[in-house]
């Protein structure tokens, strides 16, 4: 009988206006949303390969130590497509730093012909899915039982043998088998864009998130389903169920997720960064003093009266290049450097510590914001869906994480090959080659040939020992294990709407 049911409403669905209207709005909305996600995608990537050959040209093409300082380029996420997350407002870059540790990424991962045109509003396509789905569940289903009930056949129905649970189950095993083709249509139209396209590689992992991503969308059109079925088994017209399902679906998708942000904004204060970098320049103004005070100390102990250059670039510790010049000015240097070095990286920790604070405000906010939010089916599918694509602040959050552990290696193998102790640090030209201020004071060709050198003189430094940044491999299963806990409010909000429906309508007056 359950699929006698069924069978009827999904014949009865599929000759229906509706479901022509909401079939041609997904096979308009949906290819036109993945062509513009492909392409934002293929930005990504030319922007990524444009910054990442800067980065590398200018590893190969340092001369002293001083200037060795990777610059991380993040790799596009292939699954930012369907969910772009947090990915359009972080950047895409990050140069280590002795001198501070990284707290956000620089640089940009889109670029535009036109940069007004960045204000355009823009969705992807798990947005669209949470807005066209949630929309065509509830107008299906905000008339399951009235509608019934209206044309009488409900009380003909009960005549039988048909039981209420029967026949609630028949109703929306027709309304899956109605709306499961829509919705698979619209993934296999934007898998199908993604496959035809040779500059798009998804791999395992990738199609397995995508898998992940289907499901949910399906978790998530059952609950705006059960949604409908439950206020159409409390009421009794099917003008006031299609009223209230479109106020729920309103505050659900658009008043929510707003309401949400306010709230944990207005609940959980974060600490404003211009206070934050007001303290730091405040321990860079106290380093800059020490080592102001350090000066004729290093200039006593190498016997230096004054300081004398003849090529110099760069400003300090934590980036000089210099070339001739008297021997006492690389021996001052060294001096200098090897007393900043503790100095400067405790300075760093220092700041780091209030840098943690301000990133722990922000991260508490976020996540009020988000269990907030959990009161909206919609933000628990936007959440879960950024979740599988990696694109959710967790993921970024882990991406930084490892970005600060990989400056603390590139810190280790600096001091494990002492070269922070090392004039090499801060010029090319061997000590030996530079001449005393004696020797200059006296004269002489070779005294001057070593004295007026140039840095472009010396040939680049082989950084090929220097720790590079390797990408954590994320797994499936890391994935799943991510986004679990909102798949498991999604099933359970899917749970109690179907008992809420089951106990409301075994009391629904069929008369």
């Amino acid at each position: 009988m359950i699929w006698l049911i069924a069978k009827k409403d999904f014949l009865l669905n599929l000759l229906s206006v509706r479901f022509i209207i909401g079939f041609v709005l997904c096979l308009l909305v949906i290819p036109f949303t993945v062509i513009v996600s492909v392409e934002n995608y293929q930005n990504q990537v030319r922007v990524f390969k444009i910054e990442q050959a800067k980065a590398d040209k200018e590893m190969k093409e340092s001369r002293v130590w001083s200037h060795v300082r990777p610059t991380v380029i993040q790799v596009p996420e292939p699954l930012s497509i369907f969910s772009t997350g947090i990915i359009g407002d972080v950047g895409n870059k990050v140069k280590v730093s002795f001198w501070e540790y990284p707290l956000f990424p620089e640089g940009h991962t889109l670029t535009r012909d036109n940069p007004s045109l960045n204000a355009f509003f823009s969705i992807d396509f798990s947005k669209v899915v949470a807005i066209l789905i949630s929309l065509l569940a509830l107008v299906f289903s905000y008339d399951a039982i009235t509608r019934e009930r209206e044309d009488g056949t409900m009380k003909l129905t009960f005549t039988g043998q048909v039981s209420r649970i029967s026949f609630l189950m028949g109703k929306l095993l027709g309304l899956l088998l109605t709306l499961l083709p829509i919705l698979l249509f619209c993934y296999l139209l934007a898998c199908l864009i993604i496959v035809v396209n040779p500059a798009i590689s998804l791999s395992v992992s990738d199609w397995g998130g995508l898998s992940l991503l289907f499901l949910t969308s399906v978790i998530y059109m059952m609950v705006f389903l059960l949604l409908g079925m439950f206020i159409s088994s409390r009421v009794t017209h099917s003008s006031s169920s299609i009223i209230i399902s479109l106020l729920c679906w309103i505050w659900f998708l658009f008043l929510m997720p707003n309401i949400a942000t306010y709230l944990a904004q207005s609940i959980s204060k974060a600490p404003l960064y211009d206070n934050v970098q007001a303290t730091m320049r405040n321990y860079d103004e106290a380093f800059h003093k020490e080592y102001m005070e350090e000066w004729p100390r290093a200039s006593q102990r190498v016997n230096m009266k004054y300081l004398s250059y003849n090529n110099c670039t760069g400003d300090g510790p934590e980036y000089l290049e210099l070339a001739g010049g008297p021997k006492e000015t690389p021996l001052f240097h060294q001096q200098m450097q090897i007393w900043a070095t503790p100095v400067m990286l405790n300075n760093a920790d220092k700041k780091w510590a209030l840098q943690r604070n301000y990133l722990d405000g922000l991260v508490r906010q976020q996540r009020l914001q988000q269990a907030i939010a959990w009161l909206s089916p919609s933000e628990l599918f936007d959440q879960t869906t950024d979740a599988l694509c990696r694109t959710d602040a967790g993921s970024f959050l882990k991406y930084m994480e490892s970005l600060r552990k990989y400056r603390e290696n590139v810190i280790t193998y600096f001091k494990d090959h002492k070269l922070f102790e090392s004039t090499a640090y801060f010029t090319a030209q061997s000590l030996d080659e530079f001449p005393t201020q004696a020797e200059i004071d006296l004269g002489g060709e070779e005294v001057w040939k070593k004295y007026d050198r140039s840095n472009s003189e010396f040939p680049y430094l082989d950084t090929s020992g220097v720790p590079r940044y390797v990408p954590q491999p994320i797994t499936l299963s890391a994935t799943l294990g991510a986004a679990l806990g909102r798949l498991c409010a999604l099933l359970g909000l899917v749970i109690v709407l179907l008992v809420g429906t089951i106990v409301s309508f075994m009391k629904y007056d069929v008369r």
